[in-house]
């Protein structure tokens, strides 16, 4: 089974009706969801920027942002088209697309200042670190300004195998290693137990 249909199968999975966004996308709160909005922009403006969200699911986070910010154009896409249907009956102010941008990516060089994805890197594909790179060069070449992603934490007390975890050492060492001196890497713990987020500048 390929990385993106074990992505499928796990959201699909979590399809259940009438179940709150934060249920469906496998987390485990509302306020635990809140907090990880949080930690990927607290150190960001994002007024006026063009935005994308990777994974962005039921569109809980263009609803978190909308709270904090004016003027952003907001981009969301994610290739489970229950999502989408859900995300686009809500009325946001943003485009909603069901798409695979790791197979055909439709985005320009530099067509966003801004790019988020929040538990993208969750599940355990076998080849995550990889995975992470590969997708770290795609944001790299769509995103003008700052790449923002949350991972579980290898600290985590509950750990379970169908999860991938890291350290921010690890991945701030392999994106060094593939980006040497390019980013400049911010490292935000703390808001939960069994998270962590980096935010990668330009």
């Amino acid at each position: 089974m390929g990385k993106i249909e074990k992505i499928k199968e796990y959201y699909n999975e979590n399809n259940k009706p009438n179940h709150p966004g934060y249920s469906l996308l496998g987390w485990e709160s509302d306020s635990a969801q809140q907090l990880r909005f949080q930690a990927l922009v607290d150190s960001l403006d994002l007024n006026g920027k063009k935005i994308l969200d990777i994974g962005c699911g039921t569109g809980d986070f263009l609803q978190y942002l909308e709270q904090r910010f004016t003027d952003f154009s907001y981009t969301g896409v994610d290739i489970l088209e229950h999502m989408i249907s859900i995300a686009k009956s809500k009325k946001l102010k943003g485009i909603f697309l069901c798409v695979d941008v790791f197979k055909a990516n439709p985005f320009s060089k530099n067509e966003f200042e801004a790019i988020f994805a929040s538990g993208t890197f969750n599940i355990n594909l076998g080849n995550n670190k990889k995975f992470l790179i590969d997708v770290l060069k795609l944001f790299n070449d769509i995103s003008s300004e700052t790449i923002s992603f949350n991972l579980l934490n290898a600290n985590s007390s509950d750990r379970e195998d169908k999860y991938f975890y890291s350290s921010p050492d690890e991945i701030c060492g392999l994106i060094n290693v593939e980006f040497p001196g390019h980013f400049k890497i911010e490292v935000i713990e703390g808001y939960l137990q069994n998270d962590f987020t980096i935010v990668c500048y330009k």
